[in-house]
């Protein structure tokens, strides 16, 4: 019993590592992030102005575009890299990721809410609809996408037992999209 012990703990070290890393993508993190002075003034300008009382935590290039809604990157972007993200604690406790073009220019952020009660009108759609009957697991998200034209969505992850939703909706309460 003791050989048979050992042996799986010897596999274990010697293969799970390349397991694991085959099961997940694999991002260079470490060449995403950059240290506050190799930021953009302009960018860390904007940031301040737009986050006015926000504590700056993280800097880094994003090398992905963006889709439509949620918070989701498209992996086959392959442009150069011209963007540049900004994690920022704001005065509220709340996270948000913040999206820039070189120039300073605002592309997206999101705002994850911490303890804050999902909107009215998102509550009443969610109350009144198909998923009356689920729970609102999580903190609410606010996504703002300056791209094309300002857009302003919620993300709420619902739960009902083992299952899970994550619906989009806009800030009157309408849903765009659910997953």
């Amino acid at each position: 019993m003791k050989k048979l012990s050992l042996l799986l703990s010897l596999f274990l070290v010697i293969f799970f590592p390349v397991i694991a890393q085959e099961a997940r993508e694999v991002v260079p993190e470490e060449s995403l992030t950059l240290k506050k002075g190799n930021i953009p003034p302009q960018i860390l300008k904007a940031a301040d102005e737009l986050f006015k009382g926000s504590s700056q935590i993280a800097w880094g290039v994003f090398p992905y575009e963006l889709k439509d809604y949620g918070w989701v990157v498209n992996t086959e972007y392959n442009e150069p890299i011209d963007h540049y993200e900004i994690h920022l604690r704001t005065a509220d406790g709340s996270d948000a990721y913040v999206v820039f073009e070189s120039t300073g220019e605002l592309i997206r952020y999101k705002l994850i809410k911490k303890n804050s009660p999902v909107p009215q009108a998102i509550m009443k759609s969610i109350e009144s609809g198909p998923y009356k009957d689920w729970k609102v697991n999580g903190d609410v998200m606010l996504i703002r996408n300056n791209q094309k034209k300002i857009v302003e969505h919620y993300t709420v992850n619902l739960v009902n037992g083992n299952m899970k939703k994550t619906l989009y909706f806009t800030t009157k309460g309408e849903v765009v999209m659910n997953k």
